[in-house]
C-alpha cells in the first residue's frame, strides 16, 4: 500500500487508503505503514466507512443495495439496521 500511495501523492493526487483491504504480515507492519502514509498526506479509511460515504444517505433508490453489500461482505450484523430501516419505511407508508 505504501509505494503506490506515496507515488500518487507525489503525482498530486488526493489519496484514500482502504486499510482493511490491504494485506500485511503483521499488525506492527500495518501500523507503521499507516503512520507513514498519514505523515505523507494520505487519508486512511476502512471499507465500511468508504461505502457509507459513497452511499451518503438512506434517501436514495438504491440504498438497500448498498446495505446488502455491507451485510454480505463487511458487517453481517448490519442486517438489523436494514430491517429497522425497512420497518420504518413500511410504517411511514401505512400512515400516508
Amino acid at each position: 500500500m505504501a509505494f503506490p500511495t506515496l507515488s500518487a501523492l507525489v503525482a498530486g493526487y488526493k489519496v484514500f487508503c482502504i486499510i482493511d483491504a490491504s494485506g500485511n504480515w503483521s499488525k506492527m507492519a500495518t501500523d507503521v505503514t499507516t503512520a507513514r502514509i498519514v505523515q505523507a498526506g494520505a487519508m486512511p479509511i476502512d471499507t465500511c466507512a468508504l461505502l457509507s460515504e459513497l452511499m451518503s444517505t438512506w434517501n436514495r433508490p438504491d440504498a438497500m443495495e448498498f446495505a446488502q453489500v455491507m451485510v454480505d461482505h463487511i458487517i453481517p450484523p448490519y442486517r438489523a439496521l436494514m430491517e429497522s430501516y425497512d420497518k420504518a419505511q413500511n410504517v411511514q407508508e401505512v400512515r400516508a
